[in-house]
């Protein structure tokens, strides 16, 4: 392809700005075209170099995209962690130098994969490492898989086709989009013509999927009352401030009247202790609760021997318990132990050391409604979510996004369940301590919010849905294994062409 070649300092430049801006698409801010952007200008960097230079561009790529999207690591570490500055900045430091690898080693491999004058399946490639990639991100070491390109597309233009292929599916098509247009502009009369018919072709087959849907209403709409207390995280965990946490919560609770109240969702660690030293202080709520026929839910900590779970509890009625599976990096554990336990010690996060929970992930039933339970960081995974389908209903989800601080992360966290929304076509309810705490009906729409740093309460109806997307069926194994079958293909090909 007649592509421009640009002296090294300002491809350097040009690819770390390019990093940057590419968080902007997504939430708070949703440009979803700067995916688009940014990675056909990476793209477009790559075309001419050698693979030591591509993995260059790519990790400085990485170092802006990831340097901005995951700064928040550092709020978790300093001001809720009480790690010293440096420290924290250090830890976050490493943190995102591992995640550079990722780019950095799409771009080397394909420039060490690529065919040459064949620039319509080279793009393909592209975009086949650069989800990969994005999948060994969400399975090494427990896996990190925020900020995914697919992400962009939740309030995108593409974002109708989560049901049929998720998160990752949307990644590889807004990729391939971004390599097919530099194909477009740069390549030859002929590459260009079957690049611009490829993307044509996948923009109405967008069209002509986007009016399906795999579930169906069930049953009456759920009436539920989202409570936000907005404690903040440095009194979370005090000793003297539980009391007044149950009072909160309990007085929110009961403030408006609970006539046409179904369930109550309370935040992740909204009781800040072990449950068994509560128990006696919740009773009477509990059984005023029960009289009234209200369910309620709340994040709370169940101890069990020597392990801790971080947990939702129904206070009253049947006492169901779901203990929490996907821990969170830094918050609930530490990552890269095996090098980075020296600092363990200078970090202090409350309950930060606790045991997964395990068995089957079933719904809880209340008020008749299969309602699918997770907490904090398991909404991420799509493919953790989806086990929850065909027998949930209603999905809710419940967090404590203090641990960002005043970043985008809240608002990138509620968009990752706007996916999943959309994934399954599950109604989502999730609720957080400090915000943002929203009701999301199954197109990922959002049916009303409270505000990140805002103390608050809100009522809502969902209505229950019945029946399993294709995604819910899948998972991720189709993205994946067409993306596998493409780059080993072409490996083969290419190096045949070489001999």
């Amino acid at each position: 392809m007649n592509t421009p070649v640009l002296a090294p300092w300002i491809a350097w430049i040009v690819a770390i700005c390019s990093g940057l801006i590419l968080p902007l698409s997504f939430a708070p801010t949703q440009w979803w075209q700067m995916a688009v952007v940014t990675l056909t200008i990476l793209y477009l960097l790559i075309q001419k170099l050698g693979v030591r230079q591509a993995l260059l561009i790519g990790w400085l790529f990485g170092l802006g995209y990831f340097g901005i999207g995951v700064h928040w690591i550092y709020h978790s570490l300093h001001l809720f962690g009480a790690a010293i500055a440096p420290l924290a900045a250090a830890l976050t430091f490493v943190f995102i130098l591992v995640m550079t690898v990722f780019p950095a080693l799409c771009c080397g491999l394909w420039v060490w994969l690529r065919i040459p004058d064949r620039p319509v399946i080279n793009a393909i490639v592209f975009a086949s490492l650069w989800v990969l990639l994005e999948l060994a991100r969400g399975k090494i070491m427990g896996g990190f898989p925020w900020i995914l390109i697919g992400y962009s597309q939740t309030s995108g233009p593409v974002g109708h086709l989560a049901p049929f292929i998720g998160a990752y599916g949307l990644s590889l098509l807004i990729v391939l989009a971004s390599a097919l247009i530099v194909v477009v502009i740069f390549g030859h009369q002929r590459s260009r013509l079957f690049a611009f018919a490829l993307l044509v072709t996948l923009l109405l087959t967008s069209l002509v999927l986007k009016g399906l849907e795999f579930s169906t209403p069930q049953g009456d709409p759920l009436k539920v009352r989202l409570v936000q207390g907005n404690i903040p995280q440095a009194m979370k965990f005090s000793a003297e401030r539980l009391d007044r946490a149950l009072q909160l919560y309990t007085g929110m609770t009961t403030k408006e009247p609970l006539d046409n109240i179904d369930l109550v969702v309370w935040p992740e660690t909204a009781v800040p202790t072990y449950y068994d030293r509560v128990e006696q202080w919740m009773e009477p709520f509990a059984a005023s609760m029960d009289a009234q026929g209200v369910d309620v839910l709340t994040g709370v900590f169940i101890k069990e021997g020597d392990d801790v779970y971080n947990s939702v509890k129904q206070i009253g009625g049947q006492q169901a318990v779901y203990r929490k599976r996907r821990l969170v990096p830094f918050g609930e554990y530490m990552p890269l132990r095996f090098i980075l336990d020296f600092a363990a010690k200078f970090i202090d996060i409350p309950m930060s050391d606790l045991s997964a929970g395990s068995g089957p992930h079933v719904p809880i039933e209340l008020q008749g409604t299969a309602v699918g339970v997770s907490i904090c960081y398991e909404d991420v995974y799509g493919e953790d979510m989806r086990a929850l389908v065909p027998a949930s209903n209603v999905l809710v989800n419940v967090s404590n996004d203090a641990w960002f601080g005043n970043s985008a992360a809240p608002h990138q966290h509620e968009e990752k369940a706007r996916m999943r929304a959309r994934e399954l076509e599950r109604p989502l309810v999730r609720v957080t301590n400090t915000g943002v705490s929203s009701a999301i009906d199954y197109r990922g729409n959002i049916l009303g919010r409270i505000s990140h740093d805002t103390k608050g309460i809100l009522d809502v109806q969902v209505q229950p849905r019945d029946g399993t997307t294709l995604y819910a069926r899948t998972g991720n194994w189709l993205i994946f294994l067409l993306s596998f079958f493409i780059v080993i293909m072409v490996g083969v090909w290419g190096r045949s062409k070489r001999a």
